[in-house]
């Protein structure tokens, strides 16, 4: 479990264990995740699709489907434990204590509505605000987000997409919430939009002291809006630690791929190297290391032991077999070649 800082911790999340009932039967999307986040940090989730980050921070603040359910572990938000909260309680503590922002802003926004008065009734009927003092809070929420409040008075298709999805973080911070979860918030934007959300998100890091979990597939937004970091694959966390530690000395081969797939301004878009493969199907998960089958590095004690996660430097933590070569793996990880194999060696 990584470390956390002096602050001390607001969550904790012990061998957090959440699965989908399907026709072919039980998918184990998370399958026992444990990460500590301080008040005032923000946790980037990051990983391919189906890696288990969006059903972590669902799970956190109890809003799953009908198919899910959290079957083992803890969730230890400021002493009490989430995962087994009666429902009347966890409704009390959505929006006041821990809010969420969701990829599609125009499907958390109703749009017949105006925003001042989605606005308002968060503020009255979750807040217990007085409608004057609402509409000033609402006012205040929309400057501290970048938006004229006289926008107030719009409905959400008069919104470029945005700002739609800053009014939706002003509606998270509407009742200063300890914890924001923010899931995939900048994925449907074109790069210019992105940048200019990504810039309010590192506006309100600076003056807020809310606790963040950023879940996204993108390396770099994790790298401007995050301190530290998990790495997850297949319902599991396989490398964790600071932003600094995993981008500049990243051990697990998952993370050294997905550095190589990602394009940034000393690696032009032609020379990004893909991780062949997919990954392994969470009804019939293998018994060893998950990443084994797509990994290029894999032993024979890969495929049947899994590792555990162990701490490689200070708050630096990684389940992987081989990190005694970790300056062998990243050598020969930037190698194209090296990824197409995809068979174990």
């Amino acid at each position: 479990m990584m470390a956390t800082t002096g602050r001390g911790p607001l969550l904790e999340v012990v061998d957090l264990k959440t699965y989908y009932r399907t026709r072919r039967g039980v998918a184990r999307a998370v399958d026992g995740v444990s990460f500590t986040l301080a008040q005032g940090q923000h946790l980037g989730l990051i990983g391919e699709s189906g890696s288990g980050k969006t059903t972590t921070g669902r799970a956190i603040i109890r809003v799953l489907p009908r198919n899910a359910e959290i079957v083992g572990g803890q969730i230890l938000f400021k002493g009490r434990d989430l995962a087994r909260l009666p429902e009347r309680d966890m409704r009390d503590l959505r929006w006041r204590e821990i809010a969420m922002v969701p990829q599609a802003s125009m499907g958390s926004l109703d749009p017949v509505y105006r925003l001042g008065d989605q606005m308002l009734e968060v503020l009255v009927n979750r807040g217990g605000y007085e409608r004057s003092a609402a509409r000033d809070r609402s006012k205040e929420l929309f400057g501290l987000v970048g938006l004229d409040a006289a926008r107030l008075d719009n409905y959400p298709h008069e919104f470029s997409g945005g700002m739609r999805q800053r009014a939706v973080i002003a509606m998270a911070l509407a009742l200063d919430p300890a914890l924001i979860i923010a899931d995939e918030p900048v994925t449907a934007l074109d790069v210019i939009v992105q940048a200019q959300v990504l810039e309010t998100l590192r506006k309100l890091q600076e003056r807020l002291s809310v606790s963040v979990i950023m879940i996204t597939h993108d390396i770099s937004v994790v790298a401007q809006t995050c301190d530290s970091v998990a790495v997850m694959y297949a319902g599991k966390i396989v490398e964790q630690g600071s932003v600094r530690h995993i981008f500049s000395a990243p051990y697990h081969p998952y993370t050294l791929g997905l550095e190589n797939a990602y394009p940034n301004l000393a690696k032009p878009k032609d020379t990004l190297i893909s991780i062949e493969g997919f990954p392994p199907d969470l009804v019939d998960p293998p018994e060893g290391c998950r990443f084994a089958a797509r990994c290029p590095f894999a032993m024979e004690v890969c495929l049947r032991e899994e590792p555990p996660l162990v701490e490689v430097a200070s708050g630096h933590f990684v389940a992987c077999h081989q990190t005694d070569k970790v300056d062998y793996l990243r050598i020969k990880s930037r190698e194209a070649e090296t990824w197409q194999r995809v068979a174990p060696v």
